[in-house]
């Protein structure tokens, strides 16, 4: 078990829905696409695969084990989760800021955003540019039979911030516009607003 835990270690899947594990590791163009530095691709597998005994629990055990043996020390295991933080100095300052907008999607280099979803009403596609968490063009499709609203959403969005807040204000906005698309529209900024949250 030593062993493979040394030659392992990066991948540790232990059971893992392999076809999906290639979608989430090969996004389609829905996804964020960062305009940074491009993942290398690598080879994955279960765990199981190679050591069928294999649990989540063994893979913790090992994990600390070669750790107490690289290190010379059997240190206190203290267990964190959003319910119990460390005692450590800064932690929940460097915690609140890395879950922060500004952390996720302020400092972020230019990328796109494509999102799409059908209502019963009619499909809707857009695509955002983004700069330094900014709207900087934005194109939308719809097959809706009143396709209005939809597209003078394009026009509004341009200069918008990334933030959910931002954008149901742009949304807001073209329901002044069109009171009687109201329903779809609320319909259109609980969506999009969970999608850019």
């Amino acid at each position: 078990m030593q062993r493979l835990f040394k030659v392992y270690l990066l991948i540790l899947f232990v059971v893992a829905d392999l076809s999906r594990l290639a979608n989430y590791l090969n996004p389609d163009l829905k996804k964020l696409q960062s305009k940074g530095i491009t993942s290398v691709r690598s080879r994955v597998t279960n765990l199981n695969s190679l050591y069928p005994a294999i649990d989540h629990q063994l893979v913790c055990d090992a994990i600390v084990e070669a750790f107490c043996e690289y290190f010379g020390e059997v240190p206190v295991i203290e267990e964190i989760s959003p319910e119990a933080f460390p005692d450590l100095p800064g932690f929940l300052e460097k915690f609140a800021q890395q879950q922060s907008w500004d952390w996720n999607f302020g400092k972020s280099p230019q990328f796109t955003h494509t999102l799409d979803e059908r209502f019963k009403w009619g499909g809707v596609e857009i695509h955002l540019d983004l700069n330094n968490a900014k709207i900087t063009a934005a194109k939308t499709f719809t097959d809706s039979l009143f396709p209005d609203p939809i597209e003078l959403l394009a026009e509004k969005l341009v200069g918008v911030t990334y933030r959910p807040d931002a954008i149901a204000d742009c949304i807001d906005s073209l329901i002044e516009s069109y009171p009687d698309h109201k329903a779809d529209l609320e319909e259109m900024k609980e969506w999009l607003v969970k999608a850019v949250s």
